[in-house]
């Protein structure tokens, strides 16, 4: 018991020490550097950050509208519209589907002109004209309280198909897909229920939507739902869409479907040949989430950007391979990555961490 608990003791000891001295180890040996001049000033941000600023605030207002606070939903919507940040036509739509559902159908046929006139290219306009449409004959009409209950019901009624028959119910839940009254939240559901469909029809459902069906929205979740059918077809599809696709949102959630389907071979693929250095680091992060650690090693020797290089290190880490990334550690010349790979082995309650940290601490006896 007393060995035990010393042992305990020097390892917990090895870990603080290190903290502390990460960098002097890795340094140990190096000439001095001389003084170097100040850092000039950080530039601005990229726009891709305004772009995920616009991302965050639509998943925001979609969650008002599955709460039905229609009113915050179309405020929300519309300050992403308002900014053109990311997916501001979809935001345009779903503005114009809370106003419509408010009794404002004016506004929220202003709302659909604006779509159309602004974004005259965006897979929203099918669904843009069909809410148009249905928001023209309800016109003037108020708001109905029961069909907040009926979204409710046909909630309760597709999650009990998705138990018992999903098969019959087939033509059902295509027309609840198709309908402008209905939400995002219901026709998800929809969506997820004939992910679990056997039969071909709703399989064919599934992959229509997910090379883009219907609105872009949906084309994303039935996109990582090919990922949960899980067969050669829907990997198949994935792969195919991921090498024609130029939409990033699409291919995200692609490389999403690969690690649900936890498809290690194209994730490994695309963390290749993927220009886009912002789909290479996803493709890197899915890939260990998949499983996929001895490629990960693999790919870090031939790896030239240090952001995939921390990418790699990162899914080494959170995977808890510790060997793999003592192994790297011992073989980089480059201080940076080196002291990297370091500092994500201090976190580890491993006997290969531990030894390889006791190691550096005697280098400089």
């Amino acid at each position: 018991m007393i060995s035990v608990t010393f042992f305990e003791l020097t390892r917990r000891t090895v870990r603080i020490c290190l903290t502390g001295m990460t960098l002097a180890l890795i340094s140990f040996g190096q000439p001095a550097q001389p003084p170097q001049p100040p850092a000039p000033a950080p530039p601005p941000p990229p726009p891709a950050k305004v772009a995920w600023a616009g991302r965050d605030s639509y998943e925001r207002a979609a969650r008002e509208l599955d709460r039905k606070q229609y009113e915050r939903a179309a405020e929300m919507f519309g300050q992403v519209a308002e900014r053109k940040a990311a997916r501001a036509d979809g935001a345009l739509y779903w503005k114009a589907y809370a106003l419509s559902r408010l009794g404002r159908s004016t506004e929220a046929l202003a709302s659909l002109a604006d779509l159309e006139k602004t974004y005259p290219k965006s897979g929203w306009l099918n669904d843009a004209r069909a809410l148009a449409v249905e928001t023209k004959q309800a016109a003037g009409q108020p708001p109905r309280p029961e069909s907040e209950e009926d979204e409710e019901l046909k909630l309760i009624a597709i999650n009990g198909l998705m138990h018992s028959d999903p098969e019959s119910a087939v033509p059902m839940l295509e027309k609840v897909l198709n309908s402008p009254k209905n939400g995002p939240r219901l026709k998800k559901r929809a969506l997820f229920v004939l992910a679990q469909g056997r039969s071909p029809r709703s399989r064919e459902i599934v992959t229509s939507y997910a090379k883009g069906g219907s609105n872009p929205d949906l084309q994303a979740t039935a996109v990582e739902y090919l990922g949960v059918l899980n067969t050669p077809e829907s990997r198949q599809a994935l792969a195919d869409l991921y090498s024609t696709s130029t939409d990033l949102t699409v291919k995200r959630a692609v490389l999403r479907g690969f690690m649900i389907g936890r498809d290690k071979e194209r994730l490994l693929m695309a963390a290749k040949s993927e220009s886009n250095p912002d789909l290479r680091r996803e493709a890197l992060h899915m890939l260990g989430a998949s499983g996929g650690h001895a490629e990960l090693a693999q790919l870090y020797p031939g790896e030239t950007d240090k952001n995939a290089k921390r990418a790699i290190l990162d899914g080494l880490a959170a995977s808890r391979k510790a060997d793999l990334l003592v192994e790297i550690a011992r073989k980089e010349t480059d201080r940076e990555l080196k002291r990297a790979a370091v500092e994500r082995l201090t976190g580890m309650n491993s006997k290969e961490a531990t030894a390889y940290l006791v190691e550096l601490l005697g280098k400089d006896e």
